[in-house]
C-alpha cells in the first residue's frame, strides 16, 4: 500500500484534531446544557413544588390559589393541581387530557406512595417536550391531592438559540481559519522539504552548486542552512578531489614522459644503456617518493589514524636529526646553530615528530646557498615545547606563504620537481602537526629566509 505524503499526513492531522475538537465542543455543550441547564430547572420546579406544598398544609385555600396563581403569571412554570378524589382514584387524573394520561400508571403508583416524580421527556398529553416534577399531597398515608409542574424545553431551547448559533457560526470559522492556516502550515513545511529533496537529487548526481533559499530561524531554516553548508563543503571536496586528480596525474606525467622520450632515444641509439638505466632510476624514485607521500598524506587524513603518543625529550629528537643532515651541511658549508632546551617533553609520536623536523631541516639546507647559518631553537612556553628555524635561504614571496601548505602548491612551478620534491611535504607536516593538536606557522621574505615555528603540547608527568 502506498504510503501518504507528508502534506496528507499533515492534513490528516489537522482534520483529526479539528474532528475531535468539534466533538468534544458538542460534548461538553450537551453535558452544560444537560446537566446544569435542565438540572437547573428541575431544582427550580422542586422548589416552587415544595413552595405550593408548604401553603397547601397550612390549610389556607385562599393562599394556596394566590400562590397558585402567581407561580403561573409570573413565571414560564405551568401548574396543574387537582384535589378531585374521583380523578385521583382514576387512571387519567386530570379530565382536561381525558385523550391522554399526564401520568403513567406506574407513577401514579409511585405518587401513591408518596413519591416525588421528576422527569423530562415528550409528553404526548402535552404533545411537546417537558421537564417536569409531580408532587404528592397526602394526609394520613392517603393521596388527597396533586401537584404537577412543568415548563415546556422550547422555552429553555429558546434560551440556548444564541449560544447554539453562535457555537455554529464558531465552528464554521474555525474550519476557515483550519483551511488556511493548514495550508499556510503545509506550505511552510513541505515546500522546504520540496527544495531539500531537490537539492539531494542533485549531489546525489554530483552537483554540488545548488543552494537552498530558506528563511526564517525556526527548526526547518536551520537545516537548510546545515544542508547548505553541507553542499559547500561537499563541492569544496569535489573541487579538491578533481585538483588532487588533476596534481596527481600531472606529477605522473612527468616522469612518464621522461620514460617515454628516453626509452624511444635508446630505440633509435641516441642515448647509452647506462645514461636510459640512471634516468630510469631517477624517475622512479621520482613516482616512488610521490605514491609514498600520497599515501602518508592519505592516512594522516583519515581521522581514524592513530598516533602512537609518548613523553619524547624534543632537543634530543632534534640532535639526532641533525646528526643525520652532518654531511648535507658540510657539503653546503652551512652552519647549524642550536639553543636547546634539554627539559622540554612534549607528548607526541616519536616517529612522526622525527619526520616534521626532518622534512623542515631538508627544506632549510636544500634553499639555503652555501655558507649560510641555519638557527635551531627548543623551548617551552605555558603549556606549549616551541621549535623554532630559521634559515638564510631564498625565502618565499609573502604573497605565496598563506599557500604554502596546500598539497602540490609550488612557490616556484619547476622549483620542487628539480630538486627532487613532490609537493607533499609540508601537507604532510601541517597533518602530522594537527594530529598533535599543536600549531604550525611560517613567516618568509623573499632573499631574506625563512622562520618555521612549530608547538607541541608538553607532556604532563601525573
Amino acid at each position: 500500500m502506498k504510503s501518504l505524503s507528508i502534506r496528507n499526513k499533515i492534513w490528516l492531522t489537522i482534520i483529526s484534531v479539528s474532528v475531535l475538537t468539534i466533538i468534544l465542543v458538542v460534548v461538553v455543550s450537551y453535558y452544560l446544557y444537560q446537566t446544569l441547564y435542565i438540572e437547573k430547572q428541575t431544582e427550580t420546579l422542586l422548589k416552587q413544588g415544595q413552595f405550593l406544598e408548604q401553603s397547601y398544609y397550612e390549610n389556607n385555600p385562599g393562599d394556596f390559589s394566590e400562590r397558585l396563581d402567581w407561580l403561573e403569571g409570573s413565571t414560564e412554570t405551568s401548574v396543574i393541581f387537582t384535589d378531585d378524589q374521583m380523578q385521583l382514584a382514576s387512571g387519567a387524573p386530570f379530565d382536561s387530557f381525558a385523550d391522554e394520561n399526564l401520568i403513567t400508571f406506574s407513577e401514579r403508583q409511585d405518587l401513591l406512595k408518596g413519591k416525588t416524580l421528576t422527569f423530562t421527556k415528550f409528553h404526548t398529553g402535552l404533545n411537546q417536550e417537558i421537564s417536569a416534577v409531580v408532587i404528592p399531597l397526602s394526609m394520613e398515608d392517603r393521596l388527597e391531592a396533586v401537584i404537577f409542574l412543568y415548563i415546556p424545553l422550547t422555552a429553555i431551547t429558546e434560551a440556548f438559540e444564541p449560544i447554539r448559533n453562535f457555537l455554529i457560526v464558531g465552528v464554521f470559522l474555525v474550519i476557515i481559519l483550519l483551511i488556511l492556516v493548514g495550508t499556510k502550515m503545509t506550505n511552510r513545511i513541505v515546500q522546504p522539504i520540496k527544495q531539500m529533496e531537490k537539492v539531494a537529487k542533485d549531489i546525489a548526481q554530483g552537483d554540488f552548486s545548488k543552494r537552498l533559499s530558506l528563511t526564517g530561524e525556526d527548526e526547518m531554516a536551520s537545516l537548510g542552512r546545515s544542508i547548505n553548508t553541507m553542499t559547500s563543503n561537499l563541492d569544496e571536496v569535489d573541487r579538491n578531489r578533481r585538483e588532487f586528480l588533476g596534481n596527481v596525474s600531472h606529477e605522473l606525467r612527468t616522469p612518464i614522459s621522461y620514460l617515454k622520450g628516453y626509452s624511444e632515444a635508446l630505440d633509435e641509439g641516441i642515448i647509452s644503456i647506462e645514461k636510459f638505466a640512471k634516468t630510469v632510476k631517477k624517475e622512479t624514485d621520482r613516482m616512488d617518493r610521490l605514491v609514498h607521500d600520497l599515501l602518508d598524506l592519505a592516512q594522516l587524513e583519515g581521522d581514524s589514524y592513530p598516533m602512537n603518543k609518548e613523553p619524547v625529550i624534543l632537543a634530543e629528537l632534534v640532535k639526532e636529526v641533525l646528526d643525520r643532515f652532518r654531511l648535507k651541511l658540510d657539503d653546503k658549508n652551512l652552519i647549524a646553530e642550536v639553543q636547546l632546551d634539554e627539559g622540554v617533553v612534549v607528548n607526541g609520536d616519536y616517529g612522526r615528530l622525527d619526520q616534521v623536523i626532518d622534512n623542515l631541516l631538508s627544506n632549510a639546507i636544500k634553499f639555503s646557498a652555501n655558507n649560510r647559518t641555519i638557527r635551531i631553537s627548543v623551548v617551552e612556553v605555558k603549556t606549549m615545547g616551541i621549535l623554532k628555524l630559521e634559515d638564510e635561504g631564498i625565502g618565499i614571496p609573502e604573497e605565496d606563504v598563506p599557500y604554502i601548505f596546500e598539497r602540490f602548491y609550488r612557490v616556484e612551478k619547476a622549483r620542487t620537481r628539480k630538486s627532487g620534491g613532490t609537493g607533499l611535504g609540508l601537507s604532510i607536516v601541517q597533518q602530522i602537526i594537527n594530529k598533535h593538536e599543536g600549531r604550525i606557522h611560517i613567516d618568509s621574505k623573499r632573499e631574506k629566509g625563512t622562520v618555521v615555528t612549530v608547538e607541541i603540547p608538553l607532556f604532563h608527568f601525573y
